[in-house]
C-alpha cells in the first residue's frame, strides 16, 4: 500500500502544479518519491563482511568490517599486487625445494624446473597454489622473508590499518591477519591492473608441463565463474583458523559490485546472497524529471509553471527516502532532491512552455517507471 501510496503523490504534485499559487516560487513540504521497503541486508554465516559498490564508490552494508581475521589464500591478492609491481612477467624463476615442499593447495612444482613469474601467478590466482605463491616470492624479492616486508611495506602504503603479513600463500601463522574492509582495498586495487584482472576470472589454464611429461591443466577454485551471472572473481581462501574466505565481483546492469566474506562457513551461497542485495535492492533512479512542473511564480499579474531544466539521477537504497524542494539558491528557483540526509543533486527551474510540459498521460507514465523499478527489484 506505500508504494502505491507515494506513486500518488508524486503524481499529484505535478498535476497540482496547474493550479494557482502564491506570488514567487512556493517552497512545497518535503515530498517522498519513494520510501522505505524491507531492505534488510541477508542473513549470512559469513563472521564479518562487506559489500561495495564499485560503480558509485559506496559501501553498501558491512557487518565487523574492520575486525582482524585470519584471510587464508586471499593472502595472494596482495602477492600478486607485489609480483605486479617489482617482477617481469617473463622473468624465469628456478623452483627450490622450499617451494616444491610448502603442501596444502599445489600445482605440483618439482624443485629444479623454471617457470616464467606469469606461469606461477596463473597457478597462484586460478588453482591458488601455495608452492607458486613461495616461488613467487622467491624470485620477486630474492627470499620469502624479504618478500613479506615488501608485502607489508605496501600494505602501509595503502592505509590498510588492520592487515599484517607473515608468509605469501595465507596458511595460518600468527601475526598474519586482515579485515574485510581492508581486502576489498586490496581487491579494488589489484583489479585495475588487467594482468590480474584476466587471471582471476580465468576458469581453466594450462600451465607448463611437468618433467616427466604430464600435462598440467588447474581450474579456477571461485565456483561463482560460470553460475553466477557477471562474475568476475576474484579470491577464494580456506584454513582451520580462517574458515572460508572469499572475495567476489560481479557486473550487472552497468555495475560492478564487491563483496568480502570472512569466517564463513558458507561462503559462495553468502557471496551471491550479498551480491543479489545490493544489485536488486540499491540503483538508479530518476528524482527529478526535466520539464516536470515543481513550483509556479507570479509574472506580471499571473502565474508562471516552474520546470525543472534538467533531469537529476541518483543512487539509492531502496529503504532510503528521497525528497524533494523547491527554493531558491541567490536569485536562481531550484529544486532539490535529498536521499536520506544527502544530496542527492538539484536543478534549476525555468518557465515552462505550456505545449511541452508533461500531462497527467506523462506523469502516470513517470510514476510506471517508478512502479515498474520498484516492483521489478522488490
Amino acid at each position: 500500500m506505500r508504494r502505491i501510496t507515494l506513486i500518488l503523490l508524486s503524481i499529484a504534485a505535478m498535476v497540482a502544479s496547474a493550479t494557482p499559487a502564491v506570488a514567487a516560487v512556493r517552497d512545497v513540504p518535503p515530498l517522498p518519491i519513494y520510501g522505505a521497503f524491507s531492505g534488510a541486508p541477508p542473513d549470512v554465516t559469513a563472521e564479518a563482511w562487506i559489500l561495495y559498490d564499485d560503480t558509485f564508490d559506496r559501501v553498501l552494508a558491512e557487518d565487523n568490517a574492520d575486525e582482524r581475521r585470519a584471510m587464508a589464500s586471499t593472502t595472494k591478492i596482495m602477492t600478486a599486487l607485489v609480483a605486479l609491481d617489482q617482477g617481469n612477467l617473463d622473468d624465469l624463476i628456478q623452483i627450490s625445494a622450499r617451494a616444491a615442499g610448502i603442501g596444502e593447495a599445489e600445482a605440483d612444482l618439482v624443485e629444479g624446473e623454471e617457470w616464467t613469474l606469469r606461469d606461477l601467478l596463473t597457478a597462484m590466482l586460478v588453482r591458488s597454489a601455495n608452492d607458486a605463491a613461495v616461488a613467487v616470492a622467491e624470485g620477486v624479492g630474492g627470499s620469502v622473508e624479504n618478500f613479506v616486508a615488501l608485502m607489508n611495506e605496501k600494505a602501509r602504503d595503502m592505509g590498510l590499518e588492520n592487515t599484517r603479513f607473515a608468509n605469501p600463500h595465507g596458511l595460518d601463522a600468527p601475526g598474519h591477519f586482515t579485515s574485510a574492509r581492508d581486502l576489498l582495498t586490496m581487491t579494488r586495487v589489484a583489479m585495475k591492473n588487467p594482468i590480474f584482472a584476466t587471471l582471476v576470472r580465468t576458469r581453466t589454464a594450462r600451465l607448463p608441463n611437468a618433467p616427466d611429461g604430464t600435462q598440467r591443466i588447474v581450474h579456477n577454485t571461485n565456483q561463482l565463474l560460470g553460475t553466477y551471472p557477471g562474475a568476475i572473481g576474484v579470491k577464494t581462501g580456506y584454513t582451520g583458523n580462517a574458515g572460508y574466505v572469499l572475495v567476489a565481483g560481479a557486473e550487472s546492469s552497468g555495475r560492478r559490485l564487491y563483496t568480502v566474506v570472512m569466517g564463513s562457513t558458507d561462503s559462495f551461497g553468502d557471496a551471491k546472497a550479498l551480491l543479489d542485495y545490493g544489485a536488486t535492492e540499491f540503483g538508479v533512479i530518476e528524482v527529478i524529471m526535466q520539464g516536470a512542473t515543481y513550483a509556479q511564480r507570479r509574472s506580471s499579474t499571473e502565474l508562471q509553471d516552474m520546470a525543472a531544466n534538467s533531469t537529476v539521477k541518483a543512487f539509492g537504497a531502496k529503504e532510503e527516502a528521497v525528497t524533494l524542494r523547491t527554493g531558491f539558491e541567490g536569485a536562481i528557483p531550484v529544486v532539490t532532491a535529498t536521499i536520506g540526509d544527502e544530496s542527492a543533486g538539484k536543478a534549476a527551474l525555468v518557465g515552462a512552455d505550456p505545449q511541452s510540459l508533461p500531462t497527467l498521460k506523462d506523469a502516470l507514465a513517470w510514476a510506471g517507471r517508478y512502479w515498474s523499478w520498484l516492483w521489478g527489484n522488490g
